[in-house]
Formats: structure tokens, C-alpha cells, sequence
């Protein structure tokens, strides 16, 4: 049994923290436009991948599949796993939603645990996961977890990390705040840049990586404006313009990124 799995199984039947709205999610445009997402794109250059039916992906820990969709929209070949079957459920409900007629995407979808994945060892070229490790606050469970990862990468493919920054120097005001993600949510364990590339380089990888996602966005975390129309728009402007137009160098991606990405290869 998932320590982190057994709380995010509260969090889905009480309906909290879905990440996307399934019910506002009506053809595969979403999907593609989340294709150009920091969280896909910097994740696919820094693993040195472009799509294809031969490349293996898993996403270890999908939730309700946002990533593992778009790949597979993507082209390319997606296995996909969450521990609670209320997060699969919902990943099916957009499936059906958005599958172009007369063809389907390469794409599997499975019940199964981190602690013990039902995969064969050096299956995949890339192992992923998004806001799934930091909720790993058992030091023992998220060793076991890493393992498993690389377990069933493929010599010299890549593992990727996605956590929440938790140990953003911002935390303490967004607590105050009272923003959602910080607020409503399981535990955490605490995560910077330098944190994640330790564990990271402790699980055996090379090549590690660390990088900032939406660094912007960081100054945009407040509940006020999204109580109006209007204020979501103007602040949703505003951050795309300045993490489009406004690019800011690694250093200072890690310190202000709302999430970190970590990566490395399996030797």
C-alpha cells in the first residue's frame, strides 16, 4: 500500500485538485495546445526525443493523464499508470472525448504502484512523472519509487521528475494567501532545485538536469484575481506574454519556477 496514493485517493473522492476540468474538455485542442507547455517541451529537449511509435514512454503516476494524452497525440507509444482508479476513470472519460474517429492513439492506461510497477526492467526511453514525488513524504517509499523508475528505463534512456517547488522562496506568502495548491492539498515534502538533483543523482543517474518551469507564473498566485472574469484573463495576458516574450536564464527559472523539472539518464 501507497502512503501517497492512499492520499490522493481521499483527494479524488472528495473532488479536489483536479488539474483539468474533464467536463470543459471537449475535442483534442487542448491537448495539443498543452503540447506546447514548458512541461512537455522542455521535458522532451532535455531527453533528446522526438515523436515516434518506437519510443517507449511511461508515465508512472498519470493522475488523470493530461501528459500521457498529449504524447500519445503526439505520436508517440504511452504507457500510463495511476494507483487510484478514480484518477484512471476520468483519464478514460477524456479519452472517449477527444479520439479521433477511426483511429486510435497509441496509448494504454492501467491501474499499478510505483513501489511495484507490472513492467518488465529496461522497457521504456523515457519514465516520467508530474506533481507525483514530493507527495512521497515516507523517505523509504520515495527510494523505492526512484528505483522502480529506473528499473524500467532503458540503459541510457531518461528519467524526469516534475514537483511543485515547495521550498519556493515564495511559499510562506502563498500559504497566507491561502493558494489552493498550496493549501488544499496532501502533504508535501519540501523540494528546491539543489534538493531534487541530490535525489535525483543518489538514485543513480548521470547527466542530471535541473530546470524551472514558469517562472512567472510565480508572481501570479494569488487567489484575488481569479474571483472576475476579467482578472483571470488579464493575469492569464500577462503571464504568457512575459514567459513567451520575457526569458529568463536558467538560474534564476530555478529559483522562481511554480514547479521544478528534474532529469537524467540511467547508466
Amino acid at each position: 500500500m501507497s502512503q501517497a496514493g492512499e492520499s490522493w485517493r481521499l483527494c479524488y473522492q472528495k473532488g479536489l485538485q483536479l488539474w483539468c476540468d474533464p467536463e470543459a474538455i471537449t475535442s483534442e485542442d487542448y491537448f495539443l495546445r498543452w503540447a506546447r507547455s514548458e512541461w512537455i517541451t522542455r521535458m522532451l529537449s532535455y531527453a533528446g526525443l522526438k515523436p515516434s511509435a518506437n519510443v517507449r514512454v511511461l508515465e508512472a503516476g498519470c493522475g488523470t493523464a493530461r501528459h500521457a494524452i498529449t504524447l500519445a497525440l503526439l505520436g508517440f507509444s504511452v504507457d500510463a499508470f495511476d494507483y487510484n482508479e478514480e484518477a484512471l476513470e476520468i483519464s478514460r472519460r477524456l479519452i472517449k472525448k477527444i479520439q479521433p474517429k477511426g483511429d486510435c492513439l497509441s496509448l494504454r492506461l492501467y491501474r499499478d504502484s510505483l513501489l511495484n510497477i507490472q513492467s518488465a526492467s529496461a522497457t521504456y526511453d523515457l519514465v516520467f512523472n508530474q506533481s507525483v514525488l514530493e507527495y512521497f513524504c515516507d523517505e523509504n517509499e520515495r527510494v523505492r519509487a526512484l528505483e522502480e523508475m529506473v528499473r524500467v528505463t532503458r540503459p541510457g534512456g531518461a528519467i524526469a521528475v516534475i514537483v511543485q517547488h515547495t521550498g519556493h522562496p515564495f511559499r510562506r506568502v502563498w500559504e497566507k494567501l491561502g493558494w489552493s495548491g498550496y493549501v488544499n492539498q496532501p502533504p508535501v515534502a519540501i523540494y528546491t532545485p539543489r534538493r531534487l538533483a541530490q535525489v535525483l543523482k543518489e538514485a543513480g543517474l548521470s547527466q542530471v538536469c535541473i530546470d524551472g518551469i514558469y517562472p512567472w507564473n510565480a508572481l501570479f498566485q494569488a487567489p484575488w484575481y481569479r474571483r472576475w472574469k476579467w482578472t483571470q484573463s488579464w493575469a492569464g495576458t500577462i503571464q504568457r506574454r512575459l514567459n513567451s516574450y520575457v526569458p529568463l536564464p536558467r538560474i534564476l527559472r530555478c529559483c522562481l519556477g511554480v514547479e521544478i523539472l528534474g532529469i537524467g539518464r540511467k547508466l
